[in-house]
């Protein structure tokens, strides 16, 4: 369903609700050209084990990490 950005405005309750009870995904339009789309929300709840080790193993620390900076580094990063 496609609907203009001015009518939106004035009905964004009533197409939220139908959004929500249809599961229907709605464009909003401008002079014709989507500029937003609201979707359902995912019923399905992403897996906290999975999404709390997906960063494991992917942080390495340089050996001098902690070591002041030369006089040249120092400049650069100015």
């Amino acid at each position: 369903m496609q609907v203009a950005v001015t009518e939106f405005k004035a009905k964004c309750t009533k197409l939220f609700r139908t959004v929500e009870q249809d599961n229907e995904t709605i464009e909003i339009t401008r002079r014709g050209k989507v500029i937003a789309v609201v979707v359902p929300p995912t019923v399905a709840k992403p897996d906290p084990e999975q999404f709390l080790g997906c960063l494991q193993n992917t942080v390495t620390f340089s050996p001098d990490w902690d070591e002041p900076l030369g006089e040249d580094d120092w400049e650069a990063c100015k």
